[in-house]
C-alpha cells in the first residue's frame, strides 16, 4: 500500500498541490491529510514547499511553512503549534553516511517544538531536536539539540543568547 501511496503522491498529488492559487492553504492541508499528514488547524503551507513523504509530517495548529522550503520527511517530522519553517530553509531526515564503505544512510526523525522559528536558508540535519521557543537564525545549520527559548545561529547552530519574552509578567 505504501508504494501505491508514493506513487499516486509523487505523480498526481505533487501536480495537485503545486497549481493551486495563492492562498488556498486550507485545499493544500486537505490535499496532504489525504496523504497521510497529520496537523492541527490553520497549518500554512506555501504551493512550492517541495514534500517528498507527507504521512510521515505532524505539524501542530498555526504551523507554517514558507515559499520554496523543502521537507524531505524519509523520517518523522514533527513542528510544534504556532511554529515556523521559513523560505528556502531545508528539513532532511536522510542523509550519506561518510564513515562507511559503501552506500548507507543515516535516517533519524526530527522534533521542532512549539513555538519556534526556522529562519530563512536553514538546514535542518537528521535526528536534531529542537526545543521549545528557540529562534535558529537564517543561514544556520542544526545538527543535534538547541535548548529552549534562546536564539541560536551559526554552523553547527549555537546558542548565542537567551530569548526574551515581553508584555509577560
Amino acid at each position: 500500500m505504501k508504494q501505491f501511496q508514493k506513487l499516486l503522491w509523487n505523480t498526481v498529488g505533487k501536480m495537485l498541490f503545486r497549481l493551486t492559487p495563492h492562498n488556498s492553504y486550507r485545499y493544500r492541508t486537505t490535499l496532504l491529510k489525504l496523504f497521510g499528514m497529520k496537523c492541527g488547524y490553520r497549518v500554512r503551507f506555501r504551493r512550492n514547499v517541495s514534500i517528498d513523504k507527507p504521512w510521515n509530517i505532524t505539524a501542530g495548529d498555526l504551523a507554517i511553512f514558507g515559499d520554496y522550503a523543502i521537507v524531505n520527511a524519509s523520517a518523522p517530522i514533527q513542528i510544534g503549534k504556532r511554529s515556523v519553517v521559513s523560505q528556502y530553509a531545508k528539513l532532511i531526515t536522510k542523509q550519506g553516511d561518510c564513515n562507511t564503505k559503501g552506500k548507507t544512510n543515516i535516517v533519524r526523525s526530527i522534533c521542532i517544538g512549539d513555538d519556534s522559528w526556522i529562519a530563512a536558508d536553514t538546514l535542518v540535519l537528521p535526528g536534531s531536536h529542537i526545543e521549545r521557543g528557540v529562534v535558529v537564525g537564517a543561514r544556520s545549520m542544526v545538527e543535534g539539540r538547541l535548548l529552549s527559548w534562546s536564539i541560536c545561529t551559526g554552523e553547527p547552530a549555537q546558542r548565542r543568547t537567551e530569548r526574551v519574552l515581553y508584555g509577560t509578567s
